[in-house]
């Protein structure tokens, strides 16, 4: 298969699975006004599936105002997530629930760069399912994966899809604490 827009060929990348085409994102070649798009298949067409999708994607500042109003974490509820990380024993370094080497923790320090910018964090924010108290910018976070969609957390690299992301409160309190 070989794809041409405006009479520029176009490198088709493979699936995961060898047997699919990666989506071609058409824009770069894309001109104000009427596009040609010219798909040449060798073998016989019966046998693939075209797909022309018009997509709306929309800028990160809106995805982030969006997130601030659904996916805001009321400072208790993450004081409640930092007191059961700590009472089982989850955090990374830690004894097991068992506590196996009679260390109790009491103390963890949470940076407050951002794991993606190594800048200060401006909005801090998890993945739902992560166990970590460190946070990454929301901001920061939405730009990478605009860009490479893999959407996984730069703490602990479990999926942290845009739906399950939360901005902490009770950290962004104390950032703009210490901002003044």
């Amino acid at each position: 298969v070989q794809v041409s827009v405006n009479a520029t060929p176009l490198t088709i990348e493979r699936g995961d699975n060898k047997t699919s085409h990666k989506p071609l994102y058409l824009k770069h070649v894309c001109q104000p006004g009427r596009n040609t798009i010219q798909i040449t298949v060798t073998a016989c067409c019966c046998s693939h599936l075209f797909v022309l999708q018009l997509v709306h994607r929309p800028s990160v500042r809106s995805v982030l105002q969006g997130l601030i109003k659904k996916r805001l974490l009321p400072a208790e509820h993450c004081i409640t997530k930092i007191k059961r990380n700590f009472s089982s024993g989850t955090i990374p370094g830690t004894p097991g629930p068992n506590g196996e080497d009679g260390v109790e923790q009491t103390a963890i320090k949470v940076s407050l760069k951002c794991p993606i910018t190594f800048r200060r964090i401006q909005l801090p924010a998890r993945g739902h399912d992560c166990r970590h108290i460190q946070c990454f910018d929301l901001e920061s976070y939405l730009q990478l994966n605009c860009e490479r969609g893999t959407w996984r957390c730069p703490v602990c690299n479990k999926t942290a899809l845009l739906e399950g992301l939360e901005v902490d409160q009770y950290m962004l309190g104390i950032l703009i604490y210490i901002q003044k």
